[in-house]
């Protein structure tokens, strides 16, 4: 089964986003995604139109399967 990282950020402008990372790796916790969250606000590396990054509100591993049709 695979998996795909999701991580929703808060906005400035109350809004969310949300980052998609495909095959996070195996055991990955959320204090490791916190920390690069923050790493992220102080660098103030995202902003979307005139709203910068918040704070993180959710993040999690979705998982899918793929089964092949009969």
């Amino acid at each position: 089964m695979k998996g795909v990282l999701k991580i929703v950020l808060s906005l400035t402008d109350n809004k969310t986003i949300t980052y998609s990372l495909a095959d996070p790796k195996e055991g990955l916790t959320e204090a490791e995604v916190q920390t690069v969250v923050q790493e992220m606000f102080s660098k103030k590396a995202i902003s979307v139109k005139d709203a910068s990054l918040a704070g993180m509100k959710d993040a999690y591993i979705q998982e899918s399967d793929r089964r092949a049709l009969d």
